[in-house]
């Protein structure tokens, strides 16, 4: 008897210490956030992921948040902070959190703040950012020459806009961590991802986060480039760090024709030429995996084959994705089961009339949409 119920409990531990494979384990994806604190927790919530006090409850499940937890809505620095809190509660536990990439994510480390608001800048701002931003008009006003409006640049540059800045670049809190993060991921049989990948893309989903991290990798060197060069500085935005390199290599090519080229003249433009061409690579064109929307707005006959073409190719079963919202805020599936469409709004009016929280739970075979509302 006692041998028995030794073995008994061996066995016990030995299920409970063994990996629970992706077939065997509940899986939820949650879609664009855009700063709406308030509905995210919801959805946690309706989903048994945190508990009242808004701690991890989900034991072994895996949360795959597909991007664009940032801009819009004021609840950014809240969301970003609540995730990265989750991810540790939920190792613990046995559980996972995937954060990808999405595209407002690639914006915001890039200095692409169009999105961005002066509430979400003010979450960052603190008693000495009145005296950063003097310092920061200052700086800019000595490499632009002192032909700098002052009001002007204060007004692009709100409280909180600088620290937000650093936040979000190489060294920062904020910035480190999602630039460990990927574009795609597959759990199991299915790929999850904030858009899409094109047919005719590169068949390899390691390929495609490399192209990613590589893309924001050569963009953080440039920038370095000329913050090293005296020619910009780390708060730059998006624009002007570009105005910044294309004014370098003009100033290249007019010594090169005039038989006056400097020694490092060469690496200046490895390092610089990226940043003027960035809209081409895998970070903002519109087939890239940032910004793909065809698996919304492909017609049934159009996206048959195509579909059933990318899931014989990258050996799945279902793409889930974000990106594009859907209408009436519910969870859209396409061709079959081969693709869900996630995002539903879920900041709602006035940025996405009729948009709730949503979520997709993925047990097994069984797929099913969650609202914070109801099933």
């Amino acid at each position: 008897m006692r041998r028995r119920t030794f073995l008994s409990l061996a066995l016990a531990a030995t299920l409970l210490l063994a990996p629970l494979h992706a077939a065997d384990r509940r899986i939820v994806a949650i879609a664009d956030i855009h700063g709406a604190g308030d509905a995210f927790v919801s959805i946690l919530q309706r989903a048994g992921l945190v508990n009242e006090g808004g701690h991890w409850s989900g034991g072994r499940t895996v949360l795959v948040q597909t991007g664009d937890v940032m801009d819009r809505g004021p609840d950014v620095r809240e969301l970003l902070d609540r995730l990265l809190t989750l991810e540790s509660e939920a190792k613990r536990s046995g559980g996972r959190i995937e954060r990808l990439l999405g595209n407002h994510e690639i914006m915001n480390l890039v200095g692409f703040t169009r999105d961005a608001t002066p509430e979400i800048f003010a979450s960052w701002a603190d008693a000495g950012s009145d005296a950063r931003r003097e310092r920061a008009y200052a700086d800019a006003a000595r490499i632009a020459g002192g032909s700098l409006d002052r009001d002007t640049w204060m007004a692009a540059h709100p409280p909180g806009y600088i620290e937000y800045r650093d936040a979000f670049g190489p060294g920062g809190r904020y910035g480190k961590w999602l630039r460990t993060r990927p574009a795609v991921v597959k759990i199991g049989d299915t790929i999850f991802m904030h858009a899409g990948i094109a047919p005719g893309s590169t068949p390899s989903i390691d390929a495609i986060n490399a192209d990613v991290r590589n893309a924001i990798q050569t963009w953080d060197a440039g920038a370095r480039y000329l913050e090293q060069h005296k020619l910009a500085l780390p708060f730059y935005t998006f624009a002007e760090t570009i105005a910044a390199a294309s004014a370098e290599l003009e100033r290249i090519v007019a010594r090169h024709d005039a038989g006056e080229s400097l020694p490092d003249d060469a690496a200046a433009v490895r390092a610089l030429q990226p940043l003027t061409t960035i809209r081409q690579s895998s970070l903002f064109k519109a087939d890239g995996p940032m910004w793909f929307r065809g698996y919304s707005s492909w017609s049934d006959e159009e996206g048959a084959p195509l579909m059933a073409a990318l899931l014989t190719t990258y050996h799945a079963r279902r793409f889930v994705t974000g990106h594009t919202p859907q209408a009436n805020g519910t969870v859209r599936s396409r061709f079959d089961g081969g693709v869900y469409l996630i995002d539903t709004g879920m900041l709602g009016p006035p940025h996405f009339p009729g948009g709730r929280a949503s979520a997709l739970e993925i047990v097994g075979d069984r797929v099913t949409p969650l609202y914070a509302t109801g099933q």
